[in-house]
Formats: structure tokens, sequence, C-alpha cells
């Protein structure tokens, strides 16, 4: 079978696939019969979507009442620059020039448009939604009976909207002239059910895609339509990524931390609101003050509760830092010098959120995403706590507004930990070789119930320098999964 592809304009997107045609090797696996409606005008469209990003730089948080937005994608005669095929959908998207964004359960709404100018055979018109994971070095379990493939698609709705064989073909043996519109309707599962082993299906939340460009294995969601038409049976088609906004959401904070926000006042600390905080198990940094005094400090790291944070928000932190070597809190107990950091771990391969004690590789990575920024503290001068072995910070993590969410789908695991690394400041020669300890927390799209997150930090801070993870030692434990 001969295949041929052959571009439209300037967009990647845009471009014919012209092969012979070979029934048995058809799309369609279901036959549908919507109506054929015949339309008048015609239809809008995109300019080019060559510049259009991916979905995640247009959906910040999602709240309710979100307005539909339509795009239009559509496919260009060569010489004409006239749209013949317009592939046309309504999403959560904020604006109709960015990529379809959906949600687990909703109907996917939309219609495949035809503008011929003149009579031509239509063989068919075939619509794919399609999910699945794409991993370079897939993974493959096999026993006597079966195989499976961790790239096998999770989702694959495949229906037939015209075919000149059925009842909607209007006669003519399939020819067809002017504008038709073949609508179609899909309601998104909420969970992707996987063979996890033989005769055995598990049920996943539907996850978020993941695609990255320094990360091996991706998480990819398509729309395309495909019209065979003419007397050799050429192939156009148009194929679009789309993104998918999971239904977790953080629960609602601590009702001191949802009165401070409503008023537009710092939230407590632990000591006040011990319900709004999850406070880590102390953690004792032994060092060495200019390689001459031993020394050790116990750093005390509170992190906002619930541990789900939605992205283009932040993480709240209070961090208290005591030692009995004055000169020591002196140096290692600035702003500068605190190096905690947002970490994403990627597991990818077959039964990846089972990978323990797993050594960085193609499969399995670790990056530091985003440094926190300190301050010093107003609970110590409210207090008027005067210990001179004791100091109190504030702090934050600011979430990207394109951050992979959290997922722990069976063959691509991403998720997050916040990590206590080693001070850097000079003068201070830490005694241990890896990161001192870390916390798992949960990145979203959606924002909880109530007021939203607010930021304190003072006008002017910048995050420190990424680090790397490289210079962290042994990262194993990281690669443990609990409760996922």
């Amino acid at each position: 079978m001969a295949l041929f592809a052959i571009k439209i304009g300037p967009c990647t997107d845009r471009w014919f696939k012209w092969k012979d045609h070979n029934p048995s090797s058809d799309l369609t696996t279901k036959m549908g019969n919507p109506e054929l409606e015949k339309v008048d005008s015609a239809p809008s469209h995109n300019e080019s979507d060559e510049s259009l990003p991916t979905y995640e730089h247009h959906v910040g948080p999602v709240g309710p009442h979100i307005q539909l937005h339509e795009q239009v994608f559509d496919i260009r005669d060569e010489k004409t620059g006239h749209p013949w095929v317009s592939l046309k959908v309504k999403s959560l998207a904020q604006s109709s020039t960015s990529l379809p964004v959906f949600e687990p359960g909703e109907d996917i709404v939309g219609s495949v448009e035809l503008d011929l100018k003149e009579s031509t055979t239509i063989h068919s018109v075939t619509l794919n939604i399609r999910g699945e994971v794409i991993n370079p070095q897939n993974r493959v379990w096999k026993d006597e009976k079966q195989a499976f493939v961790s790239d096998s698609p999770f989702l694959n709705h495949v229906v037939v909207l015209f075919s000149h064989k059925g009842e909607n073909a209007h006669g003519g043996h399939g020819k067809l002239e002017g504008h038709h519109k073949f609508p179609f309707r899909f309601k998104l599962p909420l969970t992707a059910d996987v063979e996890t082993s033989p005769g055995v299906t598990e049920s996943f939340p539907l996850p978020a895609q993941f695609t990255e460009r320094r990360a091996e294995a991706s998480l990819n969601y398509t729309i395309a339509c495909d019209i065979s038409y003419g007397l050799i049976h050429k192939l156009a088609s148009i194929s679009k990524n789309f993104g998918v906004i999971p239904l977790h959401r953080p629960d609602p904070p601590s009702l001191l931390r949802q009165e401070a926000y409503s008023q537009g006042a710092p939230p407590p600390g632990p000591e006040v609101d011990p319900d709004g905080w999850f406070t880590m198990a102390p953690a004792k940094i032994a060092g060495k003050v200019f390689h001459t005094e031993h020394a050790e400090i116990t750093a005390v790291l509170s992190l906002a509760k619930p541990l789900v944070y939605t992205r283009t928000t932040h993480i709240p932190l209070h961090l208290v830092l005591t030692s009995p070597s004055k000169q020591a809190l002196d140096l290692v107990a600035n702003p500068e010098a605190i190096q905690i950091c947002l970490t994403r771990v990627v597991n990818a391969g077959h039964e990846a959120r089972k990978k323990t004690d797993m050594k960085m590789g193609p499969q399995t990575q670790a990056q530091a995403q985003t440094m926190a920024i300190f301050w010093h503290s107003n609970d110590r001068e409210d207090s008027g706590d005067q210990d001179e072995n004791k100091r109190i910070f504030e702090g934050e993590i600011r979430i990207k507004p394109d951050q992979a969410a959290s997922s722990a789908y069976w063959h691509l695991v991403v998720r997050y930990h916040v990590c206590i690394l080693p001070f850097k400041v000079s003068g201070w020669e830490y005694h241990g070789k890896d990161w001192i300890a870390e916390q798992k927390v949960e990145i979203v799209v959606r924002l909880a119930d109530g007021p939203h997150p607010v930021s304190y930090a003072p006008p002017g801070l910048t995050e420190p320098p990424l680090t790397d993870v490289k210079e962290w030692g042994d990262l194993s434990s990281l690669w443990v999964q609990v409760n996922i």
C-alpha cells in the first residue's frame, strides 16, 4: 500500500494523507447514522494554527461558569486556499485560538463540515477520539495466552459519520456538492480501564495529558477526522491534540486560613492554626562552620494543608531553624541560603506505579521544578520570642501555570515532592551527601471551593537558581510508591 503525505500551507497539522484504498484497513469499527445536514453559510476558520501553543498555557485554575469556545481546524485547497474540510469542536479552552480542552464525563460536541465547490465522490467521513501512552522504550508483558503492550490505547472511539453505502448517502453513490455538516457527540469517560494482568481489568481516573520535550514517555489525546474521497480513494485527515482536565480539586483549607484569605490578612502559623498546617518530622542537619566548629541545625518545615495545590497558585511554607550554635544560625539562617524546592518525578513503562528503588534513567526521571522563596516571619516579634537560637521564616513555592498535573496512570506516573536540600552559603560545610527530607504533594488544575489562595510574599523577592538533582546523591526513596 502506497502512503504519501502532502503538506497543506504553513501549518504542520494540516496535511493530506493519500493512500491506495484498502477496505479492510478502514478506521471504521462501528457504523453511525447521524443526520446529514445541509447548510448555506460558509464555516469560519483560523488563518493559521502554526502559532497555537499547547492548551496548558491557556487554561488556568478551573472554576464554575466557564464559557465554551469553538475551535475550528481545516484543510484548504492547495491552489485556491479554500477550506473544504473543517473540524469544529466546543471546549473549555479560554479562547477560540487555543487547542480543545475537555473534562472527564463531559460531552465532546462538534461537527465535520465539507464545503465542496463541485460534485465530489465522498466515500466516508470517520471520527476518531483517542488516548494513549507513547513510549519509545515500550515494555511488553507476555505469557502463553496474551500479550500486553503498555502503549495500547486506553481510549479509542471510532464512528462513521457518513458512508456512501449508508442510509445518509442521499443517493448519487456518495457524490456531494455544496455545504454539508456531519454532527457528532461523544461523552468522554470518567475512567480509563486497563488490563493489568491476564483477565484482570482496573479502572483509573482519566489521566491528564503529559507531553514534555525532556520526558521520554508522553500521554496524548487526539481527535481526528478522515475523509475518503475521489475515484482512487484519497484520504484527507485532520488530527489535533486536546487536553483533559482531571476532576480532582483540593479540599478547602482550614477555617482560619479561609478567613485570612477573605480579609486579605496573612494566615496564622502552625502554632495558632495547627489544623491548617502539616508539619514534617524535625530534620537534623549536621555540618561545620568555617571548617572549625561542628554544629547541628534542626529544621522543622510545615506546609499548608491540604497537601494538594492548584497550579498558578503557590505552596505556603513555614520554616523554623534552631541550633545550640548561634554562629551557625547566623550563617545559614538567611533566605538566600535556604534551599527547598518542588521536585517532579516521572515513572514510565509497564506497571510504572509499582516501581521502587529505581535509579534515574530514560524511564525514571526526577527534576527540580521551582525553588522556594523565603522571608523573615513576624511570628517571632508578635509572640515576643527572643530566643537567639531560633529563626522563623515564611515562604512560598510558586506553581507555574503550565505545570503538569499529578497523575497515577498504570503506565505513566507523574508526582511531586517538596524537598529540603543542604544550605547553600559560603562557610557552611554539610556533612551529608544526600538531600535532607521530602514530603509528597499533589498538583491539580482546579481551585478549591471558597476564597482563593493569596500570596503574601514581599515584593522584589526572586527565586533562587534551580538546583540540579544530579547533585542530590541517592534518590531511590523518591521512587517508592505508597497509596497511589
